[in-house]
């Protein structure tokens, strides 16, 4: 019994995941929560609704930027 899909090369479906080396100097939290607050926003979500996604332990990355930075830092970023 096969568990799982088996991905092709090119299939656009198949889980890619990338490791971003901290050593290269750049903020990687920062950079991960504007991309949440821009995807978020572009969906439509309110900045409220934002902020709460990133209070919520259940959204493991944006959480964990809540964790390690703090609301005022999350605030301060979505006004940016």
């Amino acid at each position: 019994m096969t568990v799982g899909k088996t991905y092709e090369e090119d299939d656009p479906f198949a889980f890619v995941g990338v490791r971003a080396a901290p050593e290269d100097g750049r903020d990687h939290l920062r950079e991960m929560a504007l991309a949440f607050i821009d995807e978020f926003r572009r969906m439509g979500w309110t900045d409220e609704r934002i902020l709460a996604m990133f209070r919520n332990p259940f959204y493991r990355g944006p959480h964990l930027v809540y964790a390690s930075r703090g609301e005022p830092y999350v605030r301060r970023l979505m006004e940016g």
